[in-house]
C-alpha cells in the first residue's frame, strides 16, 4: 500500500512538474537534491522518460505485466525440440541386458501328492497294523521275516498292494524331482506325474508277469513270493525315508539348484534300487537257496532289466 500511495503521489507531482517546471527546480535547493531532480533537469531530457528511475515505481510496474502466465501455459502449448539431445549408454543401466522371466518351479501338485501319500499311509497302519509292524521289523530282524509270511498265508495279499503302492508313488516323485532338476520344467505337472506312475507301474507289472511265468514253470513259485515280500518292505521304508527329503528339495529347487544332489538325483534312485536288490540277493542267502536257478533268475529277472532301463535313461536325458 505504502508504494501505491507513492505512484499516486508521483503521478501528482508530475502533473504538477508538467504545467510548473520551473518552479519545482528553481525550488528549495535540499528538496531538489534529495529527489535527484536537478540532475534531471540539467541533463535537458523529460522527466516523464524516467519513470524506472524511482524504485518505487518499479513495483507498481510490475502489476501491470502478468509475466506468471506465460510460465503456467507452457505446459499447455505444443513444444518444438530446438537443440539435438544424444543419447549416453550407461555400462550400469540394468535395462541393456537381457530380461527372462522367471517361472516358479515349486508348484502344489507335489505337496497334495504327498499329503496323499501321508493319508494313505495312516490308512494302511490302521487296516493292516500288524502287517505294517512285521515289514518294518523285518528289516532289522529275520525272524520277523517268518512272521509276516505266515501272515500273508493268513491275511489277504491287499496290504502288500498297498504297501507296495506307496513306495512306487515315492518313488515316482523322486523321478519327476530328477526330470525338473534336469531343466524339463514343462514336464513339472500333475498329469505328467500319472503318465510316470502308470508307466512304472506298467513296467512293474510286466517284470513281474516274466518272473511268475519264470518261476511257475521251474516250479519255485514260494521262491518269488519271499523275493516279492522283501521288495515290498524295502519300498515301504525308503519311501517313508525319502517322503520328507523329496519334500525339502523340490520346495528348495532355487536355492540348491547346484548342489549335486539335486544335478544327480539319478543316483539317489539307483541307490534305493541297489538297496533294494542288496537285501533281495542277502536273502536268497539267507534261505540257503543259492543256486544256479536263484542265481540266473535275480540276474536275469532282477539286474538286467534296470541296467537296461538305466541305461536308456541316461541316453535320452
Amino acid at each position: 500500500m505504502r508504494g501505491t500511495w507513492i505512484f499516486i503521489i508521483s503521478l501528482m507531482g508530475l502533473n504538477l512538474l508538467g504545467g510548473q517546471n520551473s518552479t519545482l527546480i528553481t525550488g528549495d535547493s535540499s528538496i531538489a537534491n534529495s529527489t535527484g531532480v536537478n540532475n534531471l533537469a540539467d541533463s535537458g531530457a523529460p522527466i516523464a522518460n524516467y519513470w524506472n528511475y524511482f524504485p518505487e515505481n518499479r513495483f507498481v510496474d510490475s502489476l501491470r505485466v502478468d509475466s506468471l502466465s506465460a510460465r503456467f501455459s507452457v505446459g499447455l502449448e505444443m513444444q518444438f525440440p530446438t537443440q539435438k539431445a544424444y543419447k549416453i549408454r550407461d555400462k550400469y543401466d540394468p535395462f541393456l541386458h537381457e530380461i527372462y522371466m522367471r517361472k516358479a518351479r515349486s508348484k502344489t501338485w507335489f505337496f497334495i501328492v504327498a499329503i496323499v501319500v501321508l493319508l494313505y499311509l495312516i490308512y494302511y497302519r490302521a487296516v493292516f497294523r500288524r502287517q505294517f509292524e512285521l515289514r518294518i521289523s523285518s528289516l532289522f530282524r529275520p525272524y520277523f521275516f517268518e512272521d509276516l509270511m505266515r501272515e500273508q498265508q493268513v491275511s489277504s495279499a491287499a496290504g502288500s498292494v498297498h504297501a507296495y503302492s506307496i513306495g512306487l508313488i515315492v518313488f515316482v516323485l523322486g523321478v519327476m524331482l530328477y526330470l525338473i532338476n534336469l531343466d524339463f520344467n514343462n514336464l513339472n505337472t500333475f498329469l505328467m506325474f500319472l503318465l510316470v506312475l502308470f508307466a512304472w507301474s506298467g513296467l512293474s507289472i510286466f517284470i513281474y508277469l516274466i518272473q511268475w511265468l519264470f518261476t511257475f514253470s521251474l516250479e519255485i513259485g514260494g521262491f518269488l513270493s519271499r523275493n516279492l515280500q522283501r521288495q515290498v518292505n524295502v519300498n515301504l521304508a525308503l519311501g517313508l525315508l525319502f517322503l520328507p527329503i523329496f519334500l525339502i528339495a523340490y520346495y528348495n529347487g532355487t536355492e540348491w539348484q547346484e548342489q549335486w544332489v539335486l544335478r544327480n538325483m539319478y543316483v539317489v534312485l539307483i541307490v534305493w534300487i541297489s538297496l533294494r536288490l542288496w537285501v533281495q540277493l542277502w536273502g536268497i542267502i539267507r534261505d540257503g537257496i543259492l543256486n544256479l536257478t536263484s542265481i540266473l533268475y535275480f540276474c536275469t529277472l532282477e539286474i538286467i532289466p534296470y541296467l537296461l532301463l538305466i541305461k536308456f535313461l541316461q541316453n535320452s536325458l
